[in-house]
């Protein structure tokens, strides 16, 4: 049966097929445009002078950064060795800093996990969950079709980390010419960025909260939490906020009924 000319074409409405290489290399592009990555370059920088300064060896100094990937476990590394700690309890302490990254990992791996997706390629994308490639994630990421996500996360993770160990070796050699103070001020550049970034990105009155909570409770955690001052600051903080929400959104609910 011949096919007229206003019928329409099965293909003409058919997406274009998703090439991953392609999608990587997006990636790869979106991190050098990244405000995020320039800063996380400059704080790596800072973390290179550091490990100049007390004698860190300059290999495992980025070799911490490919395998680590999170500065303030970072930083622990380089203090427990200049402190002469021992190698389990530096390792314990990386691994409680770490923690933090399990609901951020949480929050973003629904975007990245595909019907196809391996066992294998979800804890590698699992490595390159840091701050700033959360937080190019998950502005990123949401807009993007599903199965495009996960090539072009690993190409933004990808160029993320290495460009951090580049600036590690960097500010290694530069650690004659850096003062000390700006080096460590470097190290901070991160975290600010990275408090500006999730107060612009909060949306909802439990982000809010959580930001106000979390930014009283920092100071007296410090002072009395011990190594788990972070951990405490995020579960005392976000259960307050999401307590006043609920309670605030139930009061909203009996009002309107």
């Amino acid at each position: 049966m011949p096919v007229s000319e206003s019928s329409p074409d099965p293909q003409a409405n058919a997406e274009p097929p998703v090439h991953a290489l392609g999608w990587f290399w997006r990636g790869v592009i979106a991190g050098t445009t990244s405000v995020q990555g320039l800063v996380l370059f400059a704080s790596m920088v800072g973390f290179g002078g550091l490990c100049r300064d007390i004698g860190f060896p300059l290999g495992a100094a980025m070799l911490s950064t490919l395998l680590v990937w999170a500065l303030p476990a970072q930083v622990l590394v380089v203090g427990g060795y200049a402190a002469g700690s021992a190698a389990a309890v530096i390792a314990l302490a990386v691994g409680l800093s770490s923690i933090r990254m399990f609901p951020m990992t949480a929050a973003i791996m629904p975007y990245l996990r595909g019907r196809s997706t391996s066992i294998a390629a979800q804890f590698l994308a699992a490595h390159f969950v840091a701050v700033t490639a959360w937080i190019e994630g998950m502005r990123r990421l949401p807009g993007m079709a599903a199965e495009t996500r996960l090539p072009f996360f690993f190409g933004l993770g990808t160029l993320l980390i290495f460009s951090a160990t580049l600036a590690t070796l960097i500010g290694f050699f530069l650690a004659g010419t850096l003062p000390r103070s700006l080096a460590i001020g470097l190290l901070f550049l991160t975290p600010l960025s990275f408090l500006i970034q999730l107060a612009h990105n909060a949306r909802d009155l439990v982000d809010r909260l959580a930001l106000a909570f979390g930014l009283v409770l920092a100071p007296l955690f410090a002072e009395f939490g011990g190594r788990l001052d972070l951990l405490w600051t995020g579960l005392v903080g976000g259960a307050a906020a999401w307590v006043v929400h609920r309670f605030m959104k139930k009061r909203k609910e009996k009002g309107g009924a």
